[in-house]
């Protein structure tokens, strides 16, 4: 057999194996590929266009106007629902950092058997059934719930906390209850990943416990706490079940106002802006996120 021969048979060999190589990927990328685009980037270019379609009550035209963003930025009563939106989406996301960050630290200080224990505990409540949680909470949370009646028998109040219901403080305890083990956990495996070595030197050049957590251990965690800002913040911004169940007129969030122009006020082109507005906020959050903390350092 010639050279050239050989040298033929080679390159046809390599390009089967390319062929086959490429042809392989492409079989296992196609299926999700199709799957993504048909059942989310299909519906929600959809939606941008209907965003920009003239509606009303169960009408839809599609002649182009921005009547529906004017009429969001417009409305002093969308505007104080964003507002209600971000005071309460924060304020869970504050408590649920100073109740989680204690946790996730005593957690990676604690030595495996208790460490997965207690993870095994805290991860359980989110395999039950979310509205069996939330209707739980409305429970515990009502006029004749265990809270009230406890503190009735007790003698610290003398009628119902009339605050722990269908009000912005009933939404922020069962969001936090919701998202706990999100926030705990990125924050404990940024906490487990610091080497001990590090902490035992700095004991050793006589640092106290204030100064190992403030210069050492607050810095190196700062990762974890931009993933569960990222992981939960964002989608606390979204909520609209727990706000329509325990919420009530005061907890009412932008999630609710989507979902009533969808359900209730048949008004597609004004639900899909409210949509696009809330979307758009949350890309420039995670935006903010990516530029301080770095990709990287979420990964």
């Amino acid at each position: 057999m010639t050279t050239a021969t050989l040298s033929h048979t080679h390159r046809r060999h390599r390009w089967r194996l390319t062929f086959q190589r490429y042809l392989g990927l492409t079989l296992n990328i196609f299926p999700p590929f199709i799957y993504i685009l048909l059942l989310f980037y299909v519906p929600m270019g959809m939606m941008f266009l209907i965003s920009f379609w003239k509606s009303g009550y169960m009408t839809l035209e599609p002649i182009f106007t921005l009547d529906n963003y004017i009429t969001f930025f417009t409305s002093p009563i969308y505007l104080k629902t964003l507002y209600n939106t971000f005071i309460i989406a924060t304020g869970a996301m504050i408590l649920l950092v100073i109740i989680g960050y204690p946790i996730a630290y005593y957690l990676a200080r604690m030595g495996p058997k208790y460490t997965y224990l207690i993870l095994f505990l805290l991860i359980i409540p989110v395999e039950i059934n979310f509205l069996i949680r939330i209707f739980a909470w409305k429970i515990a949370l009502g006029g004749n719930g265990v809270i009230n009646s406890f503190l009735m028998q007790l003698g610290v109040i003398q009628e119902p906390l009339k605050f722990l219901l269908y009000s912005k403080t009933a939404v922020m305890i069962v969001l936090i209850h919701e998202w706990l083990p999100y926030v705990v956990i990125p924050i404990f495996l940024s906490l487990r990943g610091i080497p001990q070595s590090v902490i035992e030197a700095a004991r050793d050049l006589g640092s106290s416990r204030y100064d190992i957590f403030r210069h050492i251990l607050l810095p190196l965690s700062v990762p974890g706490l931009f993933a569960s800002m990222v992981l939960v913040y964002i989608p606390m911004l979204g909520e609209f079940a727990v706000p329509a169940l325990v919420g009530g007129p005061s907890g009412y969030m932008l999630g609710n106002v989507i979902e009533s122009q969808f359900l209730s006020a048949g008004n597609w082109g004004l639900g899909s802006a409210i949509g696009f507005i809330l979307l758009a906020i949350t890309l420039v959050l995670v935006a903010l996120v990516i530029k301080i903390a770095g990709v990287e350092e979420l990964l």
